[in-house]
């Protein structure tokens, strides 16, 4: 069966996880320092305002990799991920919870992305992202759980040298 033919409810069930990819995509991107990666999960002339950075957002993709250059390691998880598909575009709330680790203390940020995409040439991206923060901790750092361990930990890398490159 042809993709216009397709059940409705199938192609909703597809249009959301390709959006869920979308979403997954940006956060290893931006946890691995993957600038091309990060890029990729825009429109070309999509928005993006992070409240400290607004603009483009391939030039987003150029800014938070220079941001993040100094620190140890970040990580994004995203959880709650509602989305409104209004045929090819959607509306997406997704929460997010991020720990930046920069040598000195942890910041760890609780935020949601309030997404628009849209489907282009059958390719679902962000055409606009607005970042609304909701809470925020800071911690001294502390010794990393397992240093000094032997065997020792397998450590994940701020770039292609990240054991998922593989």
């Amino acid at each position: 069966m042809s993709a216009a033919g397709r059940d409705p409810a199938v192609q909703a069930l597809l249009d959301k996880e390709a959006i869920r990819e979308v979403l997954r995509r940006y956060c290893r991107g931006v946890d691995r320092g993957d600038m091309e990666l990060i890029a990729s999960v825009y429109h070309e002339d999509a928005t993006d305002d992070h409240g400290i950075w607004k603009g483009l957002g391939k030039d987003f993709a150029v800014w938070i990799v220079d941001m993040l250059k100094d620190t140890v390691q970040c990580q994004h998880l995203i959880g709650n991920c509602t989305i409104e598909l209004h045929e090819d575009a959607a509306d997406c709330e997704t929460y997010c919870c991020s720990v930046n680790d920069t040598g000195q203390e942890l910041q760890i940020v609780y935020n949601r992305y309030i997404d628009r995409f849209e489907k282009r040439g059958g390719e679902w991206k962000i055409a606009h992202r607005l970042v609304v923060f909701d809470v925020s901790h800071t911690l001294p750092r502390e010794q990393r759980y397992g240093e000094g361990l032997d065997p020792p930990l397998v450590w994940g890398s701020k770039d292609r040298s990240d054991p998922v490159y593989r």
